[in-house]
This record gives C-alpha cells, structure tokens and sequence, in this order.
C-alpha cells in the first residue's frame, strides 16, 4: 500500500465558506511523509459535525482555534475512519500498514485540548500525518482499531455516538477536589453552623490530576487546568472570623494543601471584584472548587463562574429567594462546568444531591430540538436502555425532520412500554411552548438534553425540571452568552444545570463495542454521502437540514457528487440495489460504490 505524491486537502484561512479551500476547492498539495515517531494515514471517511459549521462561521474567533488561520491554516473534519499506509522508523512493531482506526478528537497533553479538527489537522483531506499528540497524550493512543465488519462509514460515525452515549455517563465527583484548588467565601454568622462534612474524608493520596465533576466512564480526565500535588485552598473569610475557616485550614493541611487566609470586611465578601483578583493571585487558571457559604449576591455567583477552570464546580448555600443569575450557558457545555446548591448548613449537600446522567427505569425524558441526526442517536439511545425511561418527549420546530423520528421512534417505544410523544413548536411563544410541555408532563422532566444551540431555549426549558432533575446543555452555544436563571431551585429543589461535550477514551471505546456488537445503529443515520470536491455544498446542507441523518464524506471519491441515500436509487442503483430496506447504509452499499467510482476512474488508493 502506498500514497501518491500528491493529496488533496481543504485549508480553511478564516471564517466563511469564502475562505474554505482556494476559490471555492481543494488545494493540492504534496502528501506529507512521516517522521520516525509519526505515521501517515489515509482518510476513508469523514462525518459533517455540526461544530464544523461553528468553526467555519467563527474562524480564529472559536476558543479551540485561537491562531491566525491565515497564516497556519485549519483542517477541520474530526469524525474520522482512517487507514495506516506508512509507519514511522521508530514506531515499527506498534503499527502496521492497512490497519484501520477511528480516531477520539479530545487529544489532550499535558492537561490542555489539541483536538483533532482544531488545533491538530482533521479528516477533510485525503491523507494526514498523526504524531505525538495522538499517539501519545495524556489518555496515550487517541487512535482505536476499528473492527473488519464495519464499513467506513458507520466507522466514522462512532464519534458522534460517543458524544450521546457520554452525556448520559456523566458521575459527578462526591466532594471538592483533593489537592484542586479551592475557593471558599464564609461570612461572619455566629448563629450558623455551617459545615462541609464531606470535606473530613478526603485525604492526600487521593488523584492529583483534576477530574471534571461531569466527566463520563469514572476515570480521570486530564483536562485543561491539571492540578498539580498538595493543591491550593484559599479561605476569603468575614474579618469578624468564622469557626468553619479553623476546619477548612485544618482539612486542607491535612492533605498537603497550601492555604491562604484572606480576612475582609462584610461589605467586601461578595465583591465581584475580589473574586477576580483572588483567582488572579491564587489560581490563574482557574479555581477547580468554589464554594460560597451565607447569602451570596448575583454578582458573586456570576463571576464565581468566570473564576473556575475547565470541568469547575460552584456549590453555595441558600435560603431564600434570589434574584435571577446571569449563567454563561456557553461554558457551562464548553468547559463542563457544574453549577449546584443546597438549602442545608452543609454545603457538601450540595454535592451529594447532585445525581449521575444516567437514564434510569421510570424517569422522564424531554428532548429539545431534537430534529437532526444527533437527534435520531439520543432517541434511539433512550429507548432502547435495558432500564428505560417511562416517558420520551421530543421537540422540534420542523414538523418534517419529526417524521424519520416517529419512524424510527414509536415501534422501539412500543416495544419498551415507554410513553413516546412529539411536539413540533414551530410559531409558538415561549410561553406557549412551556405549557404545552408541561402540559405533557405535569410533574416536570428528569432530564432535559438540550440539542438546541439556542440560549433562549436554556430560559425555556430549565423551568420545566422536576426535584433533582438535571438539565444538560448537548448543543454548543458560544462562550459569553449569558441568560439570567433564577438559581434558587438549585438549592431548594436540587436542580441541576450542567453540560455534555465531547467523550473520552472510555466513552468512545464503549461505543465501539456497542456499534461493533449492533446494539447502536450507527449506519442506520446516515441521510447523505459526497466526495471530496463536494464539501462546500455539503456543509451547506448540513447547515440548512437538506438531509434528516449524517452526511459522510469520502476523501478518496473526490468527484463523488453530494446525494441523499434516496438519491441512490437513480444516480447509482447499483450501490441503492445493496441499501437495507432501501433506505440504510451498508458494508456492501459502500463496496459497490467504491467499485462504481473505480470504474469512473477514482478510488485508485482505497483496497476493496
């Protein structure tokens, strides 16, 4: 197996379609070699994420980008199958040519994101070079062998997959951080006897590497913001005293922890402004934990959440009614932090009232903006859970991309005995919306997956949540856009705002199996294929919902023209002869047309 001299290859130099390619293609340009620690694979097939159209509307904007594209240029595509045609000197024996892989985009080294599609060169050209930040980051091989029996498609579509099936394995952690780095507010209250129990059973030898408090799978993800051994606590403190700073200082010396002791007076507590500065002094990155004793102000808590790192949890006490919050819904799914409240003394209630993603036998789903394909994956995954939910609600406001959902949906509901219904919400006032949905589900909902992009769809929805339900933002919404929430029923009713992004290398290994095994249907999304040469006209499809599932490219069919499935069985009937049921993707469809495209002339580098 070898690489031609040539490859083609779509550079995106800034924001806009304009700058996607060179006058509107792709660039051909010398296909790179490899270093001895490097190996070179060939691109077989790529999904269009919705997140590629962020790029492409953001450019150096987005916060995974943050470099002149212009002068070095993004490759974007991150839902990858891809094939070993060379293996670098020094990685013989470990690598193998004409090995397939699927690839996990959250590469991680040294506790900061390099993701594939991002900041690392991705699947929209013909062949990439993968080196030590995918070979070896901090989870090791980001690369997972893909099985024979899957085609390239459904391959590459296992990434997707693996964002549903970790937002619904989200643990969050029990207590604040051992050796994180701590944030505590404690005003005077000499009436008060404020706790943080959980904080006693935490002890130096536990994990020095920051776990995100909404992290799938239960193992440690080193993340951006990696904490280093013995932690930092710093204790902002009534200058009047309070016992419980004693207890905090003791706690956190027992596990090595630097304390710093900050007294100021009352008036000065909740002083935005102060929390700033301490996470300037103490935590440049960010504070791991911070947790806000008394009666906190709305301004104390919104700049608590721009003072903590990625994968961050603010716990604060609260005992009456306050006025609504500005949340950054925005790094709430970016960052995955975790807002939470409690109502006890105990502030690590807050903690402990704080319930895992999974879905569970009797719960109550609802699903907004649930038309796309990442639609059709939450749907298929929720109905069919060995303990299902007793209610499924999906929302969207195109009564047509509803249709392959109740095709789909309904006879896997029926099957399970869960209660399925559908709610299209085109022209409806936000008011309107709520009622009806609540109407649908008069006790409120357990969890509410958000897949619409949408801050007002946060304001919208998070009402609607039953006691310790837990709304997670799936859908990415730009950093900085905040919606004010009345954040009460965090502490009285234990609610809880969080956000899913991305997977790790446990989530997306659990997903291979479940795809490889058949348990997730992950051919059974694809609504559209294209080469190469066609990915302007398919991002513009994926952008205005053309097609109900997945659009795949196929980088070694460059002039393959951009086609729903359906279209197959006029354009290319003898790939639409191998399509199951005439409408799903198979092993066998792909084959024949990777034969059709041959005899046209392509596909001289793919071994069918």
């Amino acid at each position: 197996m070898s690489a031609p001299a040539t490859h083609l290859r779509w550079n995106l130099y800034g924001a806009g379609l304009e700058n996607l390619g060179r006058d509107g293609k792709p660039e051909r340009l010398p296909t790179p070699q490899p270093a001895p620690n490097e190996i070179l694979v060939r691109i077989d097939a790529v999904g269009i994420c919705f997140s590629d159209l962020k790029i492409l509307r953001l450019g150096e904007a987005h916060p995974k980008i943050a470099r002149d594209l212009r002068t070095h240029p993004a490759v974007m595509g991150h839902e990858i199958c891809c094939t070993v045609v060379q293996v670098g000197d020094a990685l013989h024996g470990r690598f193998r040519v004409g090995e397939r892989y699927i690839v996990q985009a959250d590469v991680y080294v040294n506790g900061r994101v390099q993701a594939v599609g991002y900041a690392l060169e991705g699947g929209y050209s013909q062949y990439t070079v993968f080196g030590e930040p995918v070979l070896n980051g901090d989870a090791g091989c980001y690369l997972l062998r893909c099985p024979d029996h899957l085609s390239d498609a459904e391959a590459a579509l296992v990434e997707p997959w693996a964002c549903v099936v970790a937002s619904y394995r989200i643990q969050p952690r029990p207590t604040p951080l051992p050796n994180g780095r701590w944030l505590v507010i404690l005003p005077h209250a000499p009436m008060v006897r404020y706790r943080c129990g959980g904080v006693d059973g935490l002890h130096a030898g536990s994990s020095p590497h920051l776990t995100s408090p909404v992290d799938g799978g239960g193992t440690p993800s080193p993340r951006a913001g990696r904490v280093g051994v013995g932690g930092t606590a710093v204790l902002f403190t009534d200058s009047r005293g309070n016992l419980l700073a004693e207890a905090f200082e003791q706690a956190a010396h027992a596990l090595g922890m630097a304390t710093h002791r900050i007294e100021a007076p009352a008036d000065a507590l909740y002083d935005p402004a102060q929390v700033h500065t301490l996470r300037d002094a103490y935590a440049p990155d960010g504070f791991t934990d911070i947790l806000i004793f008394g009666e906190p102000t709305p301004e104390a808590l919104e700049a608590a959440q721009d003072a903590l790192c990625y994968g961050g949890a603010l716990s604060f006490t609260c005992h009456r009614t306050m006025s609504p919050v500005p949340v950054d819904v925005g790094r709430l799914h970016y960052d995955r932090l975790l807002l939470m409240g409690t109502s006890s003394w105990d502030i690590t209630d807050a903690y402990r009232h704080t319930r895992d993603t999974a879905l569970r036998k009797g719960d109550r789903l609802l699903l907004f903006g649930a038309g796309g394909a990442m639609g059709q994956m939450q749907l298929f995954y929720a109905l069919t859970r060995p303990e299902p939910p007793a209610q499924v609600v999906v929302v969207d406001r195109h009564p047509e991309r509803l249709e392959p959902l109740r095709e789909m949906g309904i006879p896997l509901a029926l099957h399970a005995g869960i209660e399925l219904q559908f709610y299209c919400n085109a022209d409806a006032d936000p008011e309107a919306q709520q009622a009806r949905l609540r109407a649908l589900c008069p006790h409120g909902y357990d969890h509410i997956m958000l897949l619409a992009s949408s801050a007002e769809a946060v304001a919208l929805t998070y009402p609607l949540l039953t006691d310790g339900g837990v709304l997670n933002l799936f859908a990415g919404i730009p950093k900085g856009q905040k919606v004010p929430l009345d954040l009460t029923p965090l502490a009285s009713r234990h609610m809880r705002l969080l956000g899913s992004s991305g997977s790790t290398m446990d989530d997306i290994a659990e997903c291979l199996r479940l795809v490889a095994e058949g348990a997730l249907p992950a051919r059974k999304v694809i609504g559209a294929v294209a080469g190469l040469n066609a990915l302007p006209e398919a991002l513009h499809a994926v952008q205005s919902h053309r097609y109900p599932g997945k659009v795949v490219v196929f980088p070694q069919l460059p002039d393959l023209p951009l086609m729903g499935l359906t279209e197959l069985h006029t354009r290319l009937p003898e790939v639409a002869a191998h399509l199951e049921a005439g409408r799903y993707w198979t092993r066998d469809a792909e084959r024949a047309l990777y034969r059709v495209c041959s005899k046209a002339g392509e596909n001289d580098a793919t071994d069918y």
